[in-house]
């Protein structure tokens, strides 16, 4: 368990770094996106489970997701470390923490949970808003 939570500690800081790479090969302002909360989603491919299954409902969930009123911009990412969980994380910036809680109560949303959550495991999402 202690191991677990290790690994789940450097994955959040290399999903930190990702972040801030992805933010800036996107070219956004940083200034910008200081009112914003991110939420780092992640998640495991569910056993026994074809990879391209898996990775069309990963696909479908962010399709999903992004038509939601308040997602700013997102990235699902692979792990390419086989060793290190979690397999995939969704980084998901959004304009408040209340537009992605929002996003639950939807009905397309929890369609898309319905006919996709079978193929991998979730994690806590992570909440995180800029440093000052």
């Amino acid at each position: 368990m202690k191991k677990r939570i290790a690994l789940l500690k450097i994955a959040v800081c290399s999903m930190g770094l990702l972040l801030a790479a992805a933010v800036n090969a996107q070219g956004i302002n940083p200034p910008a996106a200081m009112g914003t909360v991110t939420i780092v989603q992640p998640f495991d491919a569910a056993p026994g489970k074809n990879p391209a299954d898996v990775y069309k409902a990963m696909q479908n969930m962010a399709a999903a997701v992004r038509k939601m009123p308040g997602l700013v911009d997102d990235a699902v990412l692979e792990n390419k470390n086989p060793a290190i969980k979690p397999t995939h994380v969704h980084v998901m910036r959004w304009k408040d923490q209340k537009s992605w809680e929002a996003m639950f109560s939807n009905p397309d949303f929890q369609k898309a949970i319905k006919d996709n959550a079978s193929y991998f495991s979730v994690d806590a999402a992570g909440i995180f808003t800029p440093m000052k």
